[in-house]
């Protein structure tokens, strides 16, 4: 009878202890894997290439928005349609005028995830 109750209270241990790893794995965020780069006025992707490069290296998904210049609607515009290429949660990241192109891109609601 002892030997069964021990058996018992040590099920319920083990039970425990993995309900607890399943739910703390489940509960840790998914790490983002995708990065995607806009660039400022006057200037074009290329400028991200060594950027682009390193972070590829650390097995990022890495995109470089190529922004037309020719108006900030138009620019919000290429980079909403990067961002709907990626594949889950992203990073934006932008130099000088390509910080107002992703306040405006990264809050449009069908792109959140």
């Amino acid at each position: 009878m002892t030997s069964t109750k021990r058996g018992t209270q040590s099920l319920c241990i083990v039970l425990s202890i993995l309900t607890y790893c399943t739910l703390s794995a489940q509960s840790e965020p998914a790490r983002v894997r995708n990065i995607v780069l806009v660039h400022g006025a006057w200037a074009d992707g290329s400028g991200w290439k060594s950027v682009y490069d390193i972070l590829v290296k650390d097995g990022y998904n890495v995109s470089i928005v190529q922004e037309p210049e020719t108006s900030f609607k138009e620019d919000v515009a290429a980079t909403k349609r990067i961002l709907a290429q990626q594949d889950g949660s992203c990073i934006l990241v932008a130099h000088s005028y390509g910080g107002a192109v992703i306040t405006e891109a990264g809050t449009d609601p069908s792109l959140l995830v």
